[in-house]
């Protein structure tokens, strides 16, 4: 089984980062499963949220595990702005 890859997200989670955290998404599924840490997210919008439920389609897709952890609380009001529940993502990773 693969390590666990824990992606830690920058404050600013919007349009101008969309493309590096999609990248960093990318590569740590390619991997194995991944852990978003969205606590010390300052600024989001719903582009963040189109890359989150990218990557858990693309985590799906590919059999792997994608959970969200500690999400701020402009993280959680993105998601709440784009009509999405978080219950919407892919299932948490099984505990070993």
């Amino acid at each position: 089984m693969s390590d666990l890859t824990i992606l830690t997200l920058p404050s600013d989670c919007d349009l101008r980062t969309a493309a590096e955290i999609q990248a960093q998404l990318g590569a740590a599924l390619a991997a194995g499963p991944v852990e978003i840490d969205g606590a010390g997210v300052v600024r989001a919008d719903v582009t963040f949220v189109q890359v989150v439920l990218a990557a858990a389609g693309t985590a799906r897709r590919a059999g792997r595990s994608l959970r969200l952890t500690g999400l701020s609380a402009a993280a959680r009001a993105a998601f709440d702005r784009a009509g999405v529940s978080l219950s919407d993502l892919a299932p948490p990773l099984p505990a070993n």
